[in-house]
């Protein structure tokens, strides 16, 4: 967790007091963590139609083949993208001769292809879900069971974070005696239907954006080597002052203050909306402790400008984070760092934090 510290010294004994300030941890925009087992349930409830598909097709014709499907299920999404549901459909099914009643209870694994590939958005209104599972199919008039297997597409259209609106296109493939015909051609029984319904997820979508582990570290290594520059300077003011009472002007304490090793991590700067000037002095002190490890080390920089693409255009955010760099640039070369030793590069606008405001930043990188 980012910090930010202020130190203050008693001239009467050397004593640092630290306050600590609580800062908005970054987080990815569309990485997200694994929900807890009583998370993001579901159930569902269909209706539409279905149609057997009869090899040969018998006296029965396409229009007659076709009956009323219903389709409940229950189920849990794991991750965004990974999950599980139970099902149940059924009702009648035109058989080879007589139609026949029947359920097929099922379980189903459930991918949202849109979530793997685009990543979580929980505002995102249109979901492709692919699933294949299998189950039982009992024909009540004949009491018998089969085997079943079950593929298709679920669509989903969300409302809000509870409920969706979804359309379902599936497939059901069973033993050719399903319908209690085995004629020597047929290798399955299969039934296709199309449903519509209504999905409510108990509790509403709750998943957690995944903290931005890059950024934190960046955001880290820039505040302790703040802190060490603070630090460092009190703990300088905390000796001269011991000094002084003391009383001995003929000793002379000579004393080199090291801020820090050379940087073995990027180093991030924040800007305020639309601004490339400095958001606080607590940037300089950042600066400063990274132009005393580059002089120190005549380390080479390469500092790269961003902006966040939420907010205007793409050739205003390239022009805003080139600019947001060079300030950078010249703030270090003031404070003595070799300005061969710095490139300069813009990226634009980017969408990677969340919130968007941790996206207007310069990052320092040593080469």
């Amino acid at each position: 967790m980012a910090v930010a510290a202020l130190f203050s010294v008693s001239a009467s004994q050397a004593q640092v007091t630290e306050v600590v300030e609580i800062a908005e941890v970054p987080v990815s925009k569309y990485s997200v963590q694994t929900n807890s087992f009583w998370d993001n349930w579901f159930i569902s409830l269909n209706a539409g139609a279905q149609f057997s598909y009869l090899y040969p097709e018998g006296s029965q014709e396409f229009k007659d083949r076709i009956t009323f499907s219903g389709l409940a299920y229950v189920g849990k999404w794991f991750t965004p993208g990974m999950g599980m549901r139970l099902a149940y459909n059924g009702y009648q099914f035109q058989g080879y001769e007589d139609k026949l009643d029947y359920m097929n209870l099922h379980v189903d694994a459930l991918m949202n292809v849109t979530n793997m590939i685009m990543g979580y958005n929980p505002d995102r209104l249109y979901s492709m879900i692919p699933y294949v599972g299998m189950g039982a199919v009992r024909v009540f008039d004949h009491n018998s069971y089969a085997f079943g297997f079950n593929a298709g597409i679920l669509n989903t259209f969300r409302l809000n974070d509870s409920w969706k609106v979804n359309l379902e296109m599936g497939a059901l493939f069973a033993d050719k005696s399903m319908d209690g015909v085995t004629g020597p051609k047929r290798a399955f029984d299969d039934i296709f239907s199309v449903t519509a319904g209504i999905t409510y997820t108990i509790g509403g979508d709750t998943w957690n954006n995944s903290p931005d582990i890059s950024s934190l570290v960046m955001m880290n290594a820039a505040e302790i080597a703040a802190l060490n520059e603070a630090l460092a300077q009190e703990q300088s003011n905390n000796r001269n002052l011991r000094n002084q009472l003391a009383q001995k002007p003929k000793e002379i304490v000579k004393e080199k203050v090291i801020s820090g090793d050379c940087m073995t991590a990027p180093q991030s700067i924040f800007f305020d909306l639309n601004s490339a000037t400095l958001a606080s002095d607590k940037d300089l002190v950042n600066l400063k402790a990274i132009a005393t490890m580059a002089k120190q080390d005549n380390v080479k920089l390469h500092i790269i400008g961003y902006a966040d693409s939420a907010t205007g255009d793409a050739k205003y955010n390239q022009s805003l984070s080139m600019k947001r760099a060079q300030t950078i640039a010249d703030q270090l070369v003031k404070l003595g760092v070799n300005k061969a030793n710095l490139t300069v590069e813009g990226k634009g606008g980017v969408a990677t934090l969340d919130p968007a405001s941790y996206n207007r930043r310069v990052i320092i990188e040593a080469m």
